[in-house]
């Protein structure tokens, strides 16, 4: 159980741990799915469900595709993948472009909803679900072990009453990993703990995939086979869209003003994604934050200290000073390695 507010901030790097693509390995992937090569109205390269949004989608809408070149312009996000850092900072350099636009959408819900399906948490027999044995070495278990410490069986809930994350990733891992852990820890039935989890403060400013849970509408089951591909495009967003949306950053950004431990997971720091965690600058009224801890695996000692000034900005409207009413400590591993150096510090008051 977590004393003190704590807010976990998610990002793409958290999820690899359960074997979904990230990086390099994610745009490769929605490269190969968007590079469409058609003859003779079938494509010989390419997801043969993406091409078949997009042909739908002119017989539906010709006035609005007007002279399309959805093929050319699929192709072209293919090859620029290639030098992309992310599919989302490629999109927002063309955020002006509702081809572009929508063949990424479809490439990243396609991506997705096939890696869920390959992960740790799926199915590996029908209706049978994951083995808590074959996560025991990623961070989902050691965030539930912090969760569920003396919490009451009896009222399973209060585990999260301190608790909100804002996801930047697109899948339900976390989503689903909680769901499973609530039903063998605490003895609880599966709809009991997916009750819970619905009502877990979870924010996710770039959208996902849709809810997970019988009784969710849409509902899409975690790694589903049988899904609506345009419908999951549309439940994702870009940084404009979601830099424009007063309602989602006003909660995002009330969640990191009340947080009293702020935790960055696998997250990338990248321009964007500060900028709509940011505070207004200076801040109408100071963030309660005690602590700020974040993982920066792989990153240089330089590029550490200009992710802690990042923190000190988006908190205070300025870097970190001995002025600074709060400790932003970074460290270097895995997000499984941090709860095993951090734990006392997650768990203070």
């Amino acid at each position: 159980m977590f004393k003190s507010r704590t807010v976990f901030v998610v990002g793409a790097g958290a999820s690899d741990e359960v074997g979904l693509p990230i990086g390099k390995v994610l745009t490769s992937e929605i490269a190969k799915l968007v590079n469409l090569h058609v003859e003779f109205d079938r494509p010989t390269k390419g997801d043969w469900q993406i091409y078949e949004m997009l042909r739908r989608e002119v017989q539906a809408n010709p006035d609005a595709w007007v002279g399309n070149k959805l093929l050319v312009s699929a192709r072209h996000v293919a090859e620029a993948m290639e030098m992309a850092t992310s599919i989302d900072t490629f999109l927002e350099s063309f955020g002006h472009d509702k081809e572009r636009q929508l063949i990424g959408k479809l490439g990243i819900a396609k991506a997705i909803i096939t890696a869920e399906r390959k992960s740790k948490l799926a199915t590996r027999e029908t209706y049978k679900p994951f083995n808590i044995r074959d996560v025991l070495d990623t961070w989902y278990v050691r965030l539930a072990q912090l969760l569920f410490s003396g919490v009451p069986a009896t009222t399973p809930h209060v585990a999260f009453e301190n608790v909100s994350f804002i996801v930047f990733n697109y899948d339900r891992c976390l989503q689903a990993f909680l769901a499973r852990a609530l039903q063998v820890y605490f003895q609880i039935s599966e709809g009991a703990a997916h009750d819970i989890v619905r009502n877990v403060r979870f924010f996710h400013p770039y959208g996902n995939l849709g809810g997970m849970f019988p009784g969710d509408s849409p509902h899409l089951p975690f790694g589903a086979d049988d899904y609506d591909l345009r419908q999951l495009a549309e439940s994702i967003n870009t940084f404009s869209e979601s830099a424009t949306d007063d309602e989602i950053l006003r909660a995002v950004r009330d969640e990191i003003r009340e947080a009293e431990t702020l935790v960055f997971l696998g997250f990338g720091f990248h321009d964007q994604n500060m900028e709509i965690l940011s505070l207004p600058a200076p801040p109408i009224t100071h963030p309660a934050a005690v602590r700020v801890l974040a993982t920066t695996y792989g990153m240089s000692n330089s590029d550490a200290e200009i992710v802690r000034n990042l923190i000190g900005n988006m908190l205070s409207g300025e870097p970190l000073s001995t002025r600074t009413p709060y400790t932003v400590s970074t460290f270097d591993g895995k997000c499984s390695t941090f709860f095993a150096e951090y734990w006392r510090s997650l768990t203070a008051s």
